[in-house]
Order: structure tokens, then C-alpha cells, then sequence
């Protein structure tokens, strides 16, 4: 008997397609006390950060770029928070959700 040799490599499967986007979830899943409790932290770090570089400003020392760095960081934390807060994913098309 002889081996038959083939220079072709065998057929594999075609790729599956690709499955479809799961649906936006909501933020910290639906979660209230998560919400409420991860938005209030980042709020009050966001608002330690701030005055802590405020601080020296009250002092009469000039502000320098670091400072001011800083700053921006602890408003932008502290924003961060308000945002988990509020929670405006989904909220722009209250009609969508109403239909599910």
C-alpha cells in the first residue's frame, strides 16, 4: 500500500461570527449603596487633594506648576465621583429602556 501524500493541509471550520454586543450595563451594576458609597469617597479624596494644594496657596507662596497640577487632579477625582453620583449613562433615552 502506498501512503498518499497531499500537499494541501486539511480544511479547518469556518470562524464562527462574532457574537453581539451585550447591551450596556449600568454603572456599578444598578447598585445604589455602591454608587453612593464609591461617589462619596471620590468626592471627599478629590476634595482632600485640592485643598491640600490650596494650602500652601493660602500661605502667600506662589503657585507653581506642580501645585497647580494638583489641583486640577483633585477637581477632576472629585468630578469623577460626582459623575458615579449621578449616574448619566441611560438616562438620555428613558424611552429605549421602557420598551425591554
Amino acid at each position: 500500500m502506498v501512503a498518499s501524500t497531499s500537499s494541501s493541509p486539511p480544511a479547518s471550520p469556518a470562524p464562527a461570527p462574532p457574537a453581539a454586543a451585550p447591551g450596556k450595563s449600568p454603572l456599578m451594576g444598578g447598585c445604589l449603596s455602591c454608587r453612593l458609597l464609591s461617589g462619596a469617597g471620590l468626592l471627599g479624596a478629590g476634595g482632600y487633594v485640592y485643598w491640600t494644594a490650596r494650602r500652601p496657596l493660602k500661605l502667600g507662596y506662589a503657585p507653581s506648576p506642580g501645585i497647580i497640577f494638583q489641583m486640577v487632579v483633585g477637581i477632576s477625582i472629585a468630578c469623577w465621583g460626582l459623575v458615579i453620583l449621578v449616574d448619566p449613562v441611560g438616562k438620555a433615552y428613558p424611552i429605549e429602556s421602557k420598551k425591554q
